[in-house]
């Protein structure tokens, strides 16, 4: 009797602890339901594995506390739109030992001159479409990393890998960027890129010395330039300006000699009209006067007599 009433005991004192046991995961499944979404944040509540609400606006949930039922039957899922996600792109950079490393063991690119290269790049993206970005993708990253390294490796084959070290270079981030953004919205990923950072390119060691051969002429070159420019800066205004003053002297100079061409012509012509009138008395003035004008240059004196004389000119 008394091992009876012990079982009945322990029996009852399980079920107690089993009464507790199942409140308490009742109190625990219930409170599943309730999630706080962060300010950087937005919500996606699936139920049942199907996403609830009919337009985008009832789907996004904004940050805040969020009631939904417990876990079992709705899940929650938090998409981080208020911050720039950043994928490294290294599937093209060597990640060996240079002194010992194969290119056919390592990530490289072929340029579009048939050369080898090694690039490592960052991508940063912002979620635009957080449904699309939660539901449609079950490792988004790699799938955005997948992207990228595919187009960067299309982008590569029309680009000389002189351009790729040196000026192209923009170009080139350019073009990844916008490629991969087309498959991206092609593929309703729900992301925009916001960077495409190339933070290294690397030739293969064996021909490294030569790629730096390349860098420095290539930066010689552009020294060259912009000393070039700058003296050119410098030269222009100078010869514009001396130019200038040159066309502005010889304007000067061509009013001048009109002006004394035309007041001559004009005196010319008076004198014309009064030798026609009276041509011995103009003879007669012009002649003492020109002869007058030679004897002042010359210093001396003329003395005309009365009469027939002859004259006499005394010089100083």
């Amino acid at each position: 009797m008394k091992h009876s009433e012990r079982f009945v005991t322990i029996i009852n004192t399980a079920m107690l602890y089993c009464k507790w046991l199942i409140a308490i995961l009742a109190v625990i499944i219930c409170c599943s339901g309730i999630r706080v979404v962060n300010n950087y944040e937005v919500g996606v509540v699936l139920r049942f594995g199907k996403l609830v609400g009919d337009t985008r606006e009832e789907q996004i949930h904004q940050p805040g506390l969020l009631l939904a039922f417990p876990y079992v039957i709705d899940e929650v899922v938090k998409v981080p739109v208020g911050r720039v996600q950043e994928v490294a792109v290294t599937t093209h950079a060597s990640s060996a030992d240079p002194a010992y490393a194969d290119i056919q063991e390592t990530g490289y690119l072929i340029t579009g001159d048939e050369n080898i290269i090694h690039i490592d790049a960052t991508l940063k993206y912002r979620i635009t479409d957080p449904v699309e970005y939660a539901l449609y993708n079950s490792d988004p990253q790699k799938a955005i990393n997948g992207i990228v390294s595919g187009v960067m490796t299309s982008c590569a084959t029309s680009t000389g890998v002189d351009g790729l070290l040196t000026d192209e270079k923009d170009v080139y981030t350019q073009q990844v960027i916008s490629r991969s953004q087309a498959l991206m919205d092609q593929l309703e990923m729900g992301v925009t890129i916001t960077e495409f950072e190339i933070r290294s390119i690397k030739p293969p060691e064996a021909l490294s010395y030569h790629f730096n051969q390349v860098n420095a002429a290539y930066v010689e070159k552009e020294t060259k330039i912009q000393q070039a420019n700058q003296y050119r800066e410098q030269v222009i205004p100078d010869a514009r300006a001396s130019a200038d003053k040159l066309v502005s002297d010889a304007q000067v100079a061509q009013s001048e000699q009109l002006t004394i061409a035309n007041d001559r012509v004009a005196e010319f012509y008076g004198l014309y009209e009064e030798y026609q009138r009276n041509q011995d008395v103009v003879w007669e003035r012009v002649f003492r006067e020109k002869v007058t004008a030679v004897l002042n240059k010359m210093g001396g004196k003329i003395v005309l007599p009365d009469g027939e004389g002859t004259p006499q000119v005394f010089l100083p």
